[in-house]
């Protein structure tokens, strides 16, 4: 009996060892690099305090933002904001970053310098700008929301705080949003830029083969387009372009239909894979491909849906049915198989939407703001190609 005990021990202390070794590398692989963040926030301030006292006179905004959304959620916003003051000639006044995982504020020049720069942070704009000298709108109105917001930003005030949420789902999701466009992709052409720690795994990452990228959206997505098939919505933000009709996978979407925005919101494999085959056929010389998804811990079953796709892309046999004629897909990789390094696991999904920025094909969700915003980055660039996008 005592024999049994000790071994008993033995295995327990053998199991809580293991355990710690498992956590101590869990940790260190994926502790935030807080010494990054922690100078480049004081970059940040010395930067905005140079920019006060070199711009005169001075003119300022701070809006009310999304604070703790998706990653891309936020980056959108971000974007179209920062784009707004420039177009009124104000500095815009950037505010942390959420990460949504940990609750944590991180300096967003971490992610987007290129809104960063010419800009201040929220507590420097505290500092130069003190309650009495604060103007506060409201920009929200019924029609033309954009244009009544530029009126409103380009009058004298020095410091105006918005008080009301500009950019809601309903707006976003509307052709309210297409007069925005041209400028848009313009100042994305000039001012959108990923941090350089983004650029650098994402250089790792890149295939070798000429690749088309995949957003497999999952997870809990079935629920939401559940409930957007019910409310008759259609695609979100730039997915809504008309220049994009092209690339909508038929059958074309019908918001009416319940089922029709069941087939394009959370398409079945059968159909993302007849998507694959379509631009498989069209462009032989792409033999690589990227998958971005959302699988974890508390959604396995979309690495199965993935593993599914990877073995249908591989198969000669599979796709010589199809029509390809440049054969299996050589290399295949996904949002799981990233070379994150430590301390850099906070960077992975600008990495993913950066190799589909760089993608020779990108197959996106018309739902999805992530995939919306990768195909604005995409119509950014010079030389970009609709015939290069389908919207599922």
């Amino acid at each position: 009996m005592l024999s049994l005990n000790l071994k008993l021990r033995h295995w327990v202390a053998f199991l809580v060892g293991a355990l710690f070794l498992v956590l101590y590398y869990i940790y260190h692989q994926y502790a935030p690099p807080y010494a990054i963040y922690d100078a480049l926030a004081q970059s940040e301030s010395r930067a905005s305090l140079a920019l006060v006292a070199d711009r005169n006179p001075p003119k300022y905004v701070f809006f009310r933002q999304l604070q703790g959304a998706g990653f891309n959620n936020q980056v959108q916003e971000v974007l179209l904001y920062h784009h707004l003051a420039l177009l009124t000639s104000r500095i815009y006044v950037y505010q942390p970053l959420i990460w949504q995982p940990r609750r944590a504020s991180l300096p967003l020049s971490a992610f987007l310098p290129g809104v960063t720069t010419e800009s201040i942070t929220s507590a420097v704009f505290d500092r130069v700008c003190p309650p009495s000298e604060v103007t506060h709108v409201s920009l929200n109105v019924e029609n033309d929301i954009w244009e009544h917001a530029r009126e409103v930003l380009s009058r004298p005030d020095k410091c105006m705080v918005v008080d009301d949420w500009l950019f809601r789902w309903t707006f976003l999701a509307s052709p309210a949003i297409h007069p925005i466009w041209p400028s848009f992709q313009h100042y994305l052409s000039l001012h959108f830029k990923w941090s350089a720690h983004i650029l650098d795994i994402a250089e790792r990452a890149r295939p070798t083969e000429p690749y088309m990228a995949l957003h497999l959206r999952r997870g809990d997505f079935e629920d939401h387009c559940r409930g957007l098939a019910s409310s008759q919505t259609g695609f979100t933000t730039w997915a809504t372009l008309p220049g994009l009709n092209d690339a909508v996978f038929p059958p074309s979407l019908d918001p009416t239909n319940y089922t029709s925005v069941m087939e394009h919101c959370y398409p079945s494999l059968r159909r993302i894979l007849d998507a694959i085959d379509s631009q498989a056929r069209a462009n032989p010389h792409i033999n690589g491909l990227h998958v971005l998804h959302d699988g974890a811990w508390d959604h396995p079953l979309v690495y199965l849906q993935y593993f599914k796709l990877e073995a249908a892309v591989k198969s000669p046999a599979r796709i010589l049915r199809a029509g390809w004629k440049g054969g299996p897909m050589k290399v295949v990789t996904h949002s799981g198989t990233l070379p994150v390094g430590r301390g850099e696991s906070d960077w992975a999904v600008a990495v993913d939407v950066e190799l589909a920025i760089k993608a020779s094909v990108f197959i996106g969700n018309g739902y999805s703001s992530l995939s919306s915003q990768i195909v604005a980055l995409r119509l950014a660039k010079d030389r970009a190609r609709t015939a290069d996008i389908t919207l599922l």
